[in-house]
């Protein structure tokens, strides 16, 4: 007579070929599998090819289902910091990014269950930015306000190339490649980076 695995795993994934690896690795590493509708999970791992949106929604469904489940779920390897943010605030207690070899998938099921939240390396400054200084707070204030670089230099009493280094670090650190993308990140409320920009630099209203 077989003995039950000790934990309880549902895999699901949507792609036939992931499934099989996946499944594979899982078996070996002794925590084997059963149908999504089977039983309450101890262990569930969404391996999806939809959008992120939708994954998050099916995180958050299955977090839903079995409360006391550890979820692994993979990501979109480009994927924004709001969207990892709101997976792991769904849910999602590890992530693995697309094309990532199983082995990584095994680690991070082995971590969650032992009670670890598990990102991949790659992704800690986008999850877990490093702070700010203070002059990079006022710069980043005023490019979300459109501010140029020259506007900036003047109404803060510096240099342009200053301001230029400035934005350059504050980039840097929240892993933005324009001054579009680092205002967006800055203004979304789902990145929650709680910056606390300065209000001393910001315009009175007229």
């Amino acid at each position: 007579m077989s003995s039950k695995p000790a934990v309880v795993t549902i895999l699901i994934a949507d792609d036939a070929r992931v499934a099989l690896c996946a499944g594979a690795a899982l078996h070996s590493a002794g925590l084997d599998f059963v149908q999504p509708g089977a039983a309450r999970a101890g262990l569930a791992v969404l391996l999806l090819s939809s959008d992120g949106c939708a994954r998050v929604e099916t995180i958050a469904a299955r977090a839903k289902r079995d409360p006391d489940a550890a979820i692994v779920a993979s990501m979109p390897a480009d994927a924004p910091v709001g969207l990892l943010r709101r997976a792991m605030r769904a849910g999602a207690d590890g992530i693995v990014l697309d094309g990532q070899p199983v082995a990584t998938l095994v680690a991070t099921a082995r971590a969650v269950l032992a009670g670890q939240l598990t990102v991949p390396a790659a992704l800690r400054r986008r999850i877990a930015p490093r702070p700010l200084t203070y002059r990079e707070k006022e710069i980043l204030s005023l490019v979300v306000q459109g501010f140029t670089n020259r506007q900036i230099a003047d109404r803060l009493y510096l240099a342009e190339s200053t301001v230029k280094t400035h934005l350059s670090s504050a980039f840097g650190k929240l892993d933005a490649r324009s001054r579009a993308e680092a205002a967006a990140l800055v203004l979304d409320p789902d990145a929650r980076l709680e910056l606390g920009l300065p209000l001393a630099v910001v315009p009175s209203a007229a």
